[in-house]
């Protein structure tokens, strides 16, 4: 038979298990990135909670030749500010998201924006859509479901790279 204090301990140890289980987050791979330029590949990764799916973190992991270099937090509630940065060069922001109705329950529309030509500053945008399917959440590109994303470099004469010529999705 438990004492009080063997019982205590026990219930409490059992309602914690419970309660971690339930508030357990469950990590999703987005979209894998990758660029005809270099090596490296981005993972945007969310974090979601279990049961409500709500969207708590996004994550931008770093890979060269399939080996994490780093794990970034992305503070994606700035999405219908500034906009949500995914790379930066210098002074220029090279790929960035942004959103007018995201929510993290829910989802949205999620704006690409990528600088074009670093030389005279022209962007172009891609418009692509979070939501929540059945097998979790995921990025849709007129409709179907996009897990790869590659970067064509936009180069020129005598000054290289310049910015983002296309991203093929997939």
């Amino acid at each position: 038979m438990l004492n009080s204090k063997k019982f205590f301990a026990l219930s409490f140890t059992i309602a914690l298990t419970i309660f971690a289980n339930i508030t357990q987050a469950d990590e999703q791979t987005l979209a894998t990135i990758s660029n005809d330029e270099s090596k490296n590949t981005y993972k945007l990764i969310i974090d979601s909670t279990e049961g409500s799916r709500t969207i708590t973190k996004f994550y931008k992991e770093v890979y060269l030749n399939e080996k994490k270099l780093s794990r970034e937090t992305l503070d994606f509630h700035v999405l219908e500010d500034a906009g949500m940065i995914l790379e930066k060069r210098e002074d220029y922001i090279v790929l960035k998201l942004k959103s007018n109705n995201f929510d993290e329950d829910q989802g949205g529309i999620i704006t690409i924006d990528t600088l074009y030509n670093g030389a005279n500053g022209t962007r172009k945008t891609y418009d692509i859509s979070l939501s929540k399917e059945k097998n979790g959440w995921a990025l849709l590109n007129r409709g179907k479901i996009i897990k790869q994303i590659f970067i064509q470099t936009n180069k020129v004469m005598i000054l290289g790279s310049v910015g983002i010529k296309n991203l093929l999705m997939k």
